[in-house]
C-alpha cells in the first residue's frame, strides 16, 4: 500500500493540519454541548493518537449520540468491534444500549476530539482523503485491511 502524506491533499492541507494538529477537546458531555448543528469533519484521539476521522451532518448531535449513546453511532461500533471484540454484524445495536455501550462509554470518556468546518457538498469526500493519509486505527485503511483478512474463513 503506498504510503501518502498531507502534501498529496494539495490546497486541503491547510484544513487536514488544523484538524489532527489543532487543540482538542474532552469527548464528554460538558466537552461538547456548545457544538452546534453545522456540518464539518471530526477526528478522535486516544492518547494524541487519531483513531477516527469522519463527516458530520451535524457535529454536535454526532458527537453527543458518540458520548452518550441510545442511537446508532459510528464511532462506537467501531470501537466496539476494534476495542472489545463485537461482532459487526450486531455491534451497531449492541454499543447503544447494554452491558456493550456501558464498556463502549468508558472507551469514548477517555477520548478528545477536534472538528474543523468543511463545505457540505464536498464534506464526504474531503473526509475520505483524510482518512487515507491519516489512517486512523478505527476507520483507516490499515484497519479494514486487517478486518479484510480477520473475516477469511478459517
Amino acid at each position: 500500500m503506498p504510503i501518502f502524506t498531507p502534501s498529496h491533499l494539495g490546497k486541503w492541507e491547510p484544513l487536514y493540519a488544523d484538524l489532527l494538529e489543532g487543540e482538542t477537546s474532552p469527548l464528554t458531555e460538558e466537552g461538547t454541548w456548545m457544538l452546534a448543528d453545522r456540518p464539518g469533519l471530526v477526528a478522535v484521539f486516544d492518547d494524541g493518537e487519531a483513531v477516527y476521522v469522519g463527516p458530520a451532518e451535524k457535529l454536535g448531535k454526532e458527537l453527543q449520540v458518540a458520548v452518550a449513546g441510545g442511537a446508532e453511532s459510528e464511532l462506537r461500533t467501531l470501537v466496539a468491534v476494534v476495542e472489545l471484540g463485537a461482532s459487526k454484524k450486531n455491534a451497531a445495536s449492541r454499543a447503544k444500549s447494554g452491558p456493550l455501550a456501558t464498556r463502549v462509554n468508558r472507551k469514548v470518556a477517555k477520548m478528545r476530539y477536534r472538528v474543523v468546518p468543511a463545505p457540505p457538498s464536498q464534506m464526504a469526500l474531503i473526509a475520505e482523503a483524510f482518512i487515507v493519509v491519516a489512517d486512523p486505527r478505527y476507520n483507516g485503511p490499515t484497519a479494514q485491511a486487517n478486518a479484510a483478512l480477520d473475516a477469511l474463513p478459517k
